[in-house]
């Protein structure tokens, strides 16, 4: 049970991670950039020996626990902004879930795409442009929008929409891990506790790492 609690609260950061860095590109025009490695990073581990693996190893999902902590400590109404997309994404995640077509069609793009990150590198513009066509593309289907609020100078930055468009797919990504290590929408409302005191403890291993 621990262990799978350990699982699903790194997953449940992964996409918290991206939410964050999100709305922080939206708002600021900035993002944290070792932090954004991370979220494209995970897109691209299909077949991860273990959860944190999938976006390089713990310390890379750090600002996604953080910001995790931070927000069941406030409290539902305080964490609303944040939520609202991270269900978002568990909404897209399912419907791309329950279609072979669109999760075969992505899962060919992203094949594609990789050869990109073999020839130029994992943040490179080309990359990022390709990663948010495919976010768009697998979305259309589902006619659902998630709506960035953000400041109109930062969102007309076209490189900085393509990136926001590629963390929402990372958000994706952490989605499906999410489920397939047994999370639930229940877990998140229920839970919260729990999954506050795990992302501490991790956020503690995290940190004695660093001083070693």
């Amino acid at each position: 049970m621990q262990d799978k609690l350990y699982k699903t609260t790194l997953a449940l950061a992964g996409i918290i991670q991206s939410v964050t860095l999100v709305r922080e590109l939206a708002q600021t025009g900035k993002l944290n950039e070792a932090a954004f490695q991370a979220s494209i990073h995970s897109i691209f581990q299909t077949e991860p020996q273990d959860v944190s693996m999938v976006y390089g190893n713990i310390s890379d999902v750090k600002v996604g626990l953080e910001k995790l902590v931070q927000m069941f400590s406030l409290g539902i109404k305080a964490s609303r902004p944040l939520m609202r997309i991270a269900f978002s994404l568990l909404h897209i995640q399912k419907k791309v879930a329950r279609s072979r077509k669109i999760s075969n069609e992505l899962t060919e793009r992203l094949q594609k795409i990789k050869k990109q990150v073999d020839y130029f590198h994992l943040v490179h513009p080309t990359v990022i442009n390709n990663l948010a066509d495919a976010y768009l593309t697998a979305i259309s289907t589902f006619h659902f929008r998630i709506i960035i609020w953000g400041h109109q100078r930062s969102l007309s930055v076209t490189e900085n929409m393509d990136k926001i468009r590629a963390l929402l797919l990372a958000g994706v990504r952490s989605a499906f891990l999410w489920r397939q290590m047994g999370g639930s929408r229940f877990q998140i409302l229920f839970a919260r506790a729990k999954i506050k005191a795990m992302a501490e403890k991790i956020l503690a291993e995290i940190a004695l790492n660093e001083v070693k």
